[in-house]
């Protein structure tokens, strides 16, 4: 059931930000993506903000029983004005200007 809420409260925040979000995976790993061509820096974004806000957090969740409510609601406390920001970078904003360090890679690939 927690899955299933962080599902929702992602498709919710995206919906107020005007972000284009979709949803997938099981209730036990939900993760989400955005439709726009600069997605792998908004991942690195979101997982850099994240971490300076003490999460290790990307677009994915592996759910588990330390997931309570009280943890679920600071986390999306935190994601919250992440997203604001992703919603100006939608609008125009130039998100590698944001960045700390290097763009995240795609799937799995050898990097040497």
């Amino acid at each position: 059931s927690i899955g299933c809420a962080i599902a929702g409260r992602f498709k919710q925040m995206a919906d107020a930000h005007g972000l284009p979000i979709e949803i997938t995976g099981l209730s036990s790993l939900v993760s989400f993506s955005m439709a726009t061509s600069d997605w792998l820096e908004y991942k690195t974004f979101i997982t850099q903000e994240m971490l300076k806000r003490g999460f290790l957090a990307s677009n994915a969740v592996f759910v588990c029983l330390d997931h309570t409510q009280q943890i679920v609601n600071e986390y999306f406390d935190h994601l919250d004005p992440i997203f604001s920001i992703l919603k100006d970078c939608n609008a125009g904003r130039n998100i590698k200007d944001l960045l700390d360090g290097p763009v995240c890679h795609a799937g799995l690939k050898r990097l040497n």
